[in-house]
């Protein structure tokens, strides 16, 4: 658990420049002067977004916990684990790639969350213009339902964790990492440029990405002791 733990939240701090270039846009909107009422002081109302897209990924793990309980019983203990670990592996490696080259490699796996966007999107009528902090909780929830191979990869990690709370925590994690970031995209829009044009930060944090599911992906060969190599 507090590797999974330390892969989500790694993802989610060095993958920040992917997110500010998915998010951005949506954190330029919800800071637009027609979309937010002056008594709700700006601090408090970044905060209740985020708080709001952790209520989200804290459901999205939750579910993706309880599948991985159904997949290792169906599968077998062992097996589903091992298939559960390879998958968010290749996930985190896929981030990191995308990263470090120029190669979208979860466009279509962003593009397959879209149809859930668009189903959601419509609700956004109901939460803009954030006037009190039910709407911003309610814009930031929506807000994390953005089809976004960052969060699917940590949605991946909790899926091998071992039921729905431990599913949650991860994505706690992810959180955690995603916060500074956006928080401070949150404050000022010429922190997103910033960012997105830190183009040697992205290819460090690509790498380290690439490196650190590669060796989840190898740790049960690396680990010395009679059951290395059979690791789940």
């Amino acid at each position: 658990m507090s590797l999974l733990l330390a892969a989500a939240l790694s993802a989610g701090f060095l993958g920040s420049a992917h997110c500010l270039g998915m998010c951005g846009p949506v954190v330029l909107l919800f800071e637009s002067p027609g979309q937010v009422a002056a008594p709700l002081a700006p601090t408090l109302r970044r905060l209740l977004y985020n708080l709001g897209r952790l209520a989200c990924y804290a459901l999205l793990g939750a579910a993706a916990g309880a599948a991985g309980i159904i997949l290792t019983r169906v599968a077998g203990l062992d097996a589903g684990l091992r298939l559960l670990r390879w998958f968010a592996a290749a996930m985190i490696m896929l981030l990191g790639l995308n990263l470090l080259t120029d190669w979208r490699a979860l466009a279509a796996l962003e593009r397959a969350g879209a149809a859930l966007w668009r189903r959601v999107q419509p609700l956004a009528r109901h939460a803009l213009p954030v006037t009190t902090p039910a709407r911003a909780l309610a814009a930031g929830f929506l807000w994390g339902m953005l089809p976004c191979g960052l969060v699917y990869t940590s949605v991946a990690i909790a899926a091998g964790s071992g039921g729905p709370v431990q599913g949650a925590v991860i994505m706690l994690a992810f959180w955690l990492g995603t916060l500074p970031a956006l928080l401070a995209a949150g404050a000022s829009a010429a922190g997103i440029a910033g960012w997105s044009r830190r183009s040697r930060l992205r290819r460090v944090a690509g790498a380290v990405l690439v490196a650190s599911g590669a060796i989840a992906l190898l740790l049960p060969w690396l680990m010395p002791g009679p059951h290395a190599g059979h690791a789940p």
